[in-house]
């Protein structure tokens, strides 16, 4: 049987194309399996991605969360150590002794020495209360605030026995120099004796200082100067 030229011709031309549909699918099917194999492979990089940035996420608030208590932990300790205190409105004792000199923010007070007895002559007019006698302290007061010290013995100056007796200043003592009255200005300093009745048997123990009509905005603390030995 004859087969024509152009049946031939047909018949090859179809098993190309057929052969080329094969290899197309083939591609196309690598293509996608390639596709699928690099998108397979781009998930767990996006899912360790992730991963770290949770992890870094969690590291952030675990440093922010560690570092809250310390700034609040030194906050507190700058305002304990914050006293918040100053001259103004203290209240209180500053203590002495004969030949120191005691100090609060409106004044400095010193005793340099303490007569006991002072001596009295026979023929002195002026003489002790009966049971009686004079004691007397020489004593320097400088104002040292920035606002004129009105200091007055009988108003700034208490004295007590060693059985708590009040010691009243003399007003008939001629001893020594008299601490006078005065309106001390800033740095001005008053100097003098000033002499009390101490019954006899007891000995004079403190002196205390304080000007109890100044004014309320200054240091409040007394001064007490032990006198007793």
């Amino acid at each position: 049987m004859k087969v024509s030229r152009s049946a031939m011709l047909a018949a090859a031309a179809a098993v190309v194309l057929s052969a080329s549909a094969c290899t197309s699918v083939e591609g196309g099917s690598g293509a996608s399996s390639n596709s699928s194999s690099s998108s397979s492979e781009a998930a767990p990089q996006s899912s360790e991605s992730s991963s770290e940035q949770t992890q870094a996420s969690s590291s952030t608030t675990e440093s922010s969360s560690q570092s809250e208590p310390s700034e609040s932990s030194s906050s507190s300790e700058s305002s304990s150590e914050d006293p918040g205190s100053g001259s103004e409105g203290q209240s209180g004792l500053v203590r002495a002794k004969v030949g120191e000199e005691a100090k609060t923010g409106d004044m400095t007070v010193k005793i340099s020495k303490v007569v006991d007895p002072v001596p009295v002559s026979s023929d002195s007019f002026m003489k002790p209360d009966a049971g009686k006698r004079w004691v007397a302290v020489n004593m320097s007061v400088t104002n040292t605030s920035s606002k004129p010290l009105n200091f007055s013995t009988l108003f700034c100056v208490d004295a007590k026995t060693d059985q708590n007796q009040t010691a009243d200043d003399s007003l008939f003592s001629d001893y020594g120099t008299k601490f006078n009255s005065s309106a001390l200005q800033k740095g001005d300093t008053a100097v003098g004796d000033i002499t009390f009745e101490v019954p006899t048997g007891q000995k004079l123990k403190q002196v205390d200082v304080k000007c109890s009509f100044s004014s309320l905005q200054g240091d409040q603390r007394a001064i007490r100067i032990d006198v007793s030995k």
